[in-house]
């Protein structure tokens, strides 16, 4: 059971504010100083200090933080798989990025709750960075990322790799002319005249255009336009209706490429696959029960 200063302490953390701190714990001011001051005092080091009226964790108040973090994250999956045991319900909490979450879940997910037809199943579809953010607070037990994360923190199987590609609407005027059946060739630099359609920062689809754009010396800022949009069915729709180009998934868009509502984009040496993960926190003390659930979920092997 984790002390209750602890989660004052965490909760300090998070807003840098002993007043804020106060009022999300529902405690007086003078409570979360005491709380702080006997963390200080237990462990011998100072875990914060002023600088006029902000506060900042100390080195020592970092490493304290991450490792009450993992504390409090292992007590939260203990009391899920001990409630498991009692009533033999399967419990996930995960998080996926959007295209995971919208083409690519349904069918493990399925195959999971045939297998658990109790099973109690939480998931939250958001960015990489926000998901990343989740997965350290112990909000979610693992995510399904598009985007790049620091490989050396957590561990990680993979789910898929797909190819990452350039699209258009049937009937798109690309380069002045319409499409519609072949396209002829092109290169990036040539397609950077287009208008392109693109997801937030902080999302996965958009860190893989970023990096992949980057190795052919290119960013972004190059295409004549750029719209940010921050729903992948909206990204799709304004695709088929001609609004301009964006790069995706095949599998997010491999109904309509089989229609011929949208069509790829051949680019010369544009070649870009990449992995879809599967991550959890490196010190999560049930990693052995996890990496279960995830070998049955995705039926593969963890690395």
């Amino acid at each position: 059971m984790i002390d209750h200063r602890v989660l004052t302490f965490l909760t300090v953390c998070q807003e840098l504010s002993f007043t804020k701190a106060a009022q999300r714990l529902h405690i007086s001011q003078p409570a979360v100083s005491q709380h702080i001051q006997y963390i200080e005092e237990y462990y011998g080091v100072r875990v914060f200090v002023f600088v006029g009226k902000k506060i900042f964790l100390t080195n020592a108040g970092k490493l304290l933080r991450q490792s009450l973090t993992s504390l409090c994250n292992n007590e939260i999956y203990l009391k899920e798989q001990l409630l498991s045991a009692v009533d033999k319900r399967q419990t996930l909490r995960f998080g996926a990025t959007l295209t995971v979450g919208e083409f690519m879940i349904a069918a493990p997910l399925s195959r999971f709750l045939s297998a658990h037809e109790n099973a109690d199943i939480s998931v939250t579809v958001a960015n990489t960075r926000e998901l990343l953010a989740q997965l350290d607070d112990g909000k979610i037990d693992f995510a399904i990322l598009e985007g790049n994360y620091p490989r050396h923190a957590y561990c990680h199987m993979p789910y898929i790799t797909d190819n990452f590609i350039p699209i258009c609407g049937d009937g798109y005027q690309l380069y002045g002319k319409p499409v519609s059946g072949r396209i002829h060739e092109t290169d990036l630099r040539a397609l950077s005249t287009e208008r392109l359609l693109v997801r937030e920062p902080g999302s996965g689809t958009r860190m893989i255009l970023e990096e992949a754009l980057n190795e052919c010396d290119m960013g972004i800022q190059d295409f004549s336009q750029v719209i940010t949009i921050g729903n992948m069915n909206t990204i799709k729709d304004m695709v088929i209706q001609g609004c301009g180009i964006t790069f995706l998934y095949e599998t997010a868009v491999k109904n309509e490429l089989l229609t011929g509502l949208i069509h790829k984009i051949p680019v010369k040496e544009w070649n870009v696959r990449h992995e879809i993960s599967v991550i959890w926190k490196k010190d999560n003390l049930f990693t052995e029960s996890l990496e279960k659930i995830l070998r049955e979920l995705f039926n593969t092997e963890v690395i």
